[in-house]
């Protein structure tokens, strides 16, 4: 879910809702925490860049045996380091500055009437509606990617001197071009569409458009797994099999039909560690990333698949698919009433019409500030089924010590804090913060008479 373009099922949702997700950013951008939050993994499976974190279980083939539990996780909730605190306050200024970056930049092309000068542009080719909204979209798209080239590449270097981007600058361009690819299609298939239903249904066009929105968001999630992600990564079936019989297995008695377990390279862009369940109709998915698998403990990979499973079994991405409808509607509606009254009052935009082209700018700048008012909304959404989701993999491994000891892991490795001020998980936390997760695990342990320390 972070770090690596390999499309888990909501940063697909985020592609999907394409205009106005790529509006504040890049899909693969990394949030301040997902399912598991962003870090680097070191030389060796336990001391890493946020330091010591404490004893650890030695496992029965010694040292060199592979990644073990942290064997006081149960203990409490460590504190947080320098290192740790100077990436995630980072990410934090990132998102806030991306946000005002992308609204200026939208604003600039708006008001300055370069939006009305590309669509001129496009008009000296074609006259034909498609293909004037298709050649629009491929230059506003080209234009608005340069426009965010900057932080995209402060944002890859800001990786780099944190140890966790891994690749070089002309491999990282070259990911970056195929993203510009993808994004281009994807929105001149969609625009096309939209600006269709704009010109037919006029003033009723938004209930089309939401209607289009919500459809894109389920194409996406059913076929990036299949036709997007391996464009980035390569997926493979997994090598441990001993781990994917468990995996399976736990799987399999939640009822989801899984036949395989894969891994992804993920480690040719960065040290980030990640799992996720993804897919619909058809492509569900069960990966692991190679980070994950090289640095975590195969109980702590159990509990943290028990979690992705969770959201499958609980039905969380149709759930959150359908929270995400209302916003769509909403969104469309708002973009309809607020960008007729921009059009009829700023002549000087060039914008004829809604049903110009040129109009695209405006309704994504104006998408963009809706997203950003209702972010809190969507990541309480969030951090509530990322908490039964938490719950649900107590239940099905009974093992909150490897439920807490990847939740450090994840801290020190990944450097998110794990202790965040309350107002800044409210507004830009999709889950909960990593001393809460903990905290809960240790709430369960306890609850259910589980001893704080590893088993030997």
């Amino acid at each position: 879910m972070t770090g690596v373009r390999t499309l888990p099922p909501l940063m697909a949702a985020a592609l999907l809702v394409i205009p106005f997700a790529a509006a504040a950013g890049p899909v693969g951008a990394p949030a301040p925490h997902a399912t598991n939050p962003s870090g680097t993994p070191p030389e060796d499976a336990v001391t890493k860049p946020g330091g010591d974190p404490g004893p650890v279980e030695e496992p029965p083939g010694g040292p060199d045996a592979g990644p073990v539990l942290l064997a006081d996780a149960l203990a409490g909730v460590p504190e947080d380091d320098p290192r740790m605190e100077e990436y995630s306050h980072g990410n934090y200024v990132l998102f806030v500055v991306r946000a005002v970056w992308a609204a200026a930049l939208l604003a600039l092309i708006v008001w300055s009437g370069l939006g009305a000068r590309l669509q001129r542009f496009v008009e000296i080719w074609t006259h034909r509606a498609n293909a004037k909204v298709a050649g629009f979209v491929v230059l506003y798209v080209t234009l608005y990617s340069l426009g965010m080239f900057p932080l995209d590449l402060h944002a890859f270097r800001r990786e780099r001197r944190f140890g966790f981007a891994t690749q070089t600058l002309p491999d990282w361009l070259l990911d970056e071009g195929k993203w510009l690819v993808v994004s281009i299609v994807l929105q001149v298939i969609f625009f096309v569409v939209l600006y269709g239903a704009i010109r037919r249904l006029d003033r009723g066009w938004w209930v089309a458009g939401a209607a289009l929105g919500i459809l894109f968001v389920i194409l996406v999630v059913a076929i990036a797994p299949v036709f997007i992600a391996p464009w980035f990564n390569t997926f493979t079936p997994l090598k441990d099999e001993a781990l994917r019989d468990e995996i399976l297995a736990l799987a399999r008695a939640q009822g989801i039909p899984a036949d395989e377990v894969y891994e992804v390279d993920a480690s040719r862009q960065t040290e980030h560690n990640n799992a996720y369940v993804t897919g619909l109709l058809g492509t569900r998915r069960i990966v692991l990333y190679d980070t994950l698998l090289k640095n975590f403990s195969r109980r702590e990979i159990r509990f943290v698949m028990g979690h992705e499973i969770g959201h499958d079994v609980l039905h969380h991405v149709w759930k959150t698919i359908g929270y995400l409808s209302i916003l769509i509607v909403a969104g469309f509606l708002i973009v309809d009433r607020a960008a007729r009254r921009v059009i009829a009052r700023s002549r000087s935009c060039g914008i004829r019409s809604l049903a110009e082209p040129a109009s695209l700018p405006l309704i994504l700048l104006i998408f963009l500030l809706f997203n950003v008012a209702t972010t809190p909304l969507v990541n309480s959404f969030s951090r509530a089924h990322e908490q039964r989701a938490d719950r649900f993999a107590l239940e099905v491994t009974g093992d909150p010590l490897a439920g807490a000891s990847s939740f450090i892991k994840f801290g020190k490795q990944d450097l998110g804090e794990y202790h965040v001020h309350p107002a800044v998980e409210t507004l830009l936390y999709s889950h909960p913060s990593l001393g809460r997760r903990i905290r809960h695990a240790q709430e369960y342990a306890a609850a259910h008479g589980i001893s704080p320390r590893a088993e030997p």
